[in-house]
């Protein structure tokens, strides 16, 4: 069924930048930003909605780039619409024409790598969401400017509006002229062509953004930028001699540093540097899909010896303080905390810190880092302070606190098993506080009722009816029969509580007094014990 349609677009545009947490993104139409580095292009709504973002500087094609996104296409598949496509063109603020336009549509010259999640037969689409890389605002799969694929957006599956993030990596190798594009992981499109002469009429320079379109159908459609590789994570740094740098990269699954010599790690998104000589490292930093990107630094070794040590990971009691002196001479300070002032400060929050000493009488620096957490105090609770066993039962305690050690008569525990009768006290030894408590325990039955031997049913409202009585033991009296000496039942009832005379025998059989003598009962009941049981006896009727 043929019907007006869309899609979004990541549009490579003459570019030069970062991503959102760097500089602010032109924003068009019905696009909005959701956080630093995330944007939803299109509401979903059916009806005819364009939005784009477009990053403010340009990229030189000349040079090759990395780019990491995580694409969301919505969750409805059949009645959902478009897509998503990751471009490039010369106008920042370009819009193309919405419905068949898919955002791009008219936007003359640009290069788009269009995820198309709607069968249109017009635009000779195959029937699953495909990928494919389209010139000039082209969105018909025929013709010089469809100039890759399409192809199955995921390998294995005909859908991508799965409610899920997908992620996509876009590679330029500019020595090469070629363009690939990653999509769930795998490679799915390879291309090499001169695009700056072909497409851009020679000049390097275009934007990248993404724009998207809703027709007759509509979808929440959102990418998010995790990498950029015009973002040079790591800065290059010269330490005093016995001095440390501190190296932070972020937006990977895993990292991988190398050379080793120097670093207090090799597989840390954050590492101390302190080499003995001038040395380059080179970190990995693998995406979800376990793809590298590299990103290198320069840790030169001069000047005069600089020591910053902040000492071992600390963790605080309440109200406890940590002080903390790294004078340096002609030193100047940076603190991560902007609250912080020169070499001596006191921290009371939980957080990490980290400084940097700078001398002023030589280029080089020293710094280190320090976790500060805070000890939780904690509920040490052994439970009642009387507790009651039942003969063959145990009764478990706890003893596993953070941080703390418990301990029971001066022996330490983690779980303890008690079944005998005694008056026991625990103790808790935590870095912060010590802390006592005890419990007395005895041990009953748990099967303890009373029925008495005689009652008198004569109206004088004292001992008028016979019933069991307990102190709780009894959880059900599931049958209370009683019968005469011939064998009669007089009294038949069940699903019983205890201690409630008006559930118990009034001394009547019908609607006349049973007579005087010995009657015999038994009653079936769940004890406390956990047991079931029939008890019997005999009981007196006087008048």
């Amino acid at each position: 069924m043929w019907r007006y349609w869309s899609n979004i677009f990541l549009l490579l545009v003459p570019f030069s930048g970062l991503f959102a947490q760097d500089r602010e993104f032109f924003i068009n139409g019905t696009a909005t930003q959701l956080n630093d580095s995330c944007f939803q292009l299109t509401p979903d709504l059916d009806t005819f909605e364009v939005g784009s973002i477009w990053y403010p500087d340009k990229v030189d094609l000349r040079n090759s780039f990395d780019l990491v996104m995580e694409m969301n296409f919505g969750c409805k598949d059949e009645f959902g619409a478009d897509g998503i496509v990751f471009g490039l063109q010369p106008v920042s603020a370009s819009v193309g024409r919405g419905g068949e336009g898919l955002g791009i549509g008219g936007v003359r010259p640009a290069l788009g790598v269009e995820f198309d999640t709607y069968y249109n037969n017009n635009r000779l689409d195959p029937l699953f969401d495909h990928i494919a890389i389209m010139a000039n605002g082209a969105v018909t799969h025929s013709g010089p400017d469809n100039l890759a694929g399409p192809v199955r957006a995921r390998a294995g599956s005909d859908n991508i509006e799965i409610c899920a993030s997908l992620p996509l990596r876009v590679t330029w190798d500019a020595s090469t002229r070629n363009l690939k594009v990653y999509f769930d992981c795998e490679l799915r499109l390879d291309y090499t062509a001169d695009i700056v002469n072909t497409i851009f009429g020679g000049d390097p320079f275009v934007y990248y953004g993404f724009a998207a379109a809703t027709g007759g159908l509509g979808n929440v459609q959102s990418v998010c930028f995790t990498f950029n590789s015009f973002q040079k994570q790591l800065e290059d740094v010269t330490v005093c001699p016995g001095g440390k740098a501190l190296l932070d990269v972020s937006g990977g699954a895993s990292y991988e540093w190398s050379p080793a010599a120097g670093l207090n790690s090799t597989t840390a998104p954050s590492v101390e540097a302190s080499p003995d000589s001038t040395t380059t490292y080179t970190v990995k930093i693998f995406d979800a899909c376990g793809l590298p990107r590299l990103d290198t630094v320069r840790v030169a070794v001069a000047g005069d010896s600089a020591f910053v040590q902040l000492g071992p990971d600390t963790t605080l009691c309440p109200g406890e303080s940590l002080d903390l002196d790294v004078s340096v001479p002609t030193a100047t300070y940076t603190w991560s905390d902007s609250t912080l002032r020169g070499p001596v400060v006191t921290l009371t929050d939980p957080g990490i810190y980290s400084v940097t000493a700078t001398r002023t009488d030589i280029i080089c620096t020293a710094a280190d880092r320090i976790v500060v957490e805070a000890y939780a105090l904690p509920d040490f609770d052994i439970g009642p302070a009387d507790t009651s066993l039942c003969t063959g039962d145990t009764l478990l305690i706890d003893g596993v606190y953070p941080h703390a050690q418990a301990f029971v008569e001066g022996q330490p525990f983690d779980t303890l098993e008690i079944r005998t009768p005694d008056y026991y006290t625990f103790t808790l030894e935590h870095p912060c506080i010590t802390q006592v408590d005890a419990i007395e325990v005895s041990l009953s039955s748990c099967r303890e009722y009373y029925l008495p031997t005689a009652f008198s049913p004569n109206g004088d409202g004292t001992n008028d009816r016979f019933f069991p009585l307990d102190g709780g033991d009894i959880l059900l009296v599931r049958r209370f029969t009683i019968f005469d000496r011939w064998g009669a039942v007089v009294f038949d009832g069940t699903d019983l509580t205890s201690n409630t005379p008006e559930l118990g025998w009034d001394g009547r059989v019908g609607e006349r007094d049973a007579p005087i003598g010995t009657y015999v009962w038994t009653m079936e009941a769940d004890f406390r014990s956990g047991q079931r049981s029939v008890e019997r006896g005999a009981v007196q009727l006087v008048r």
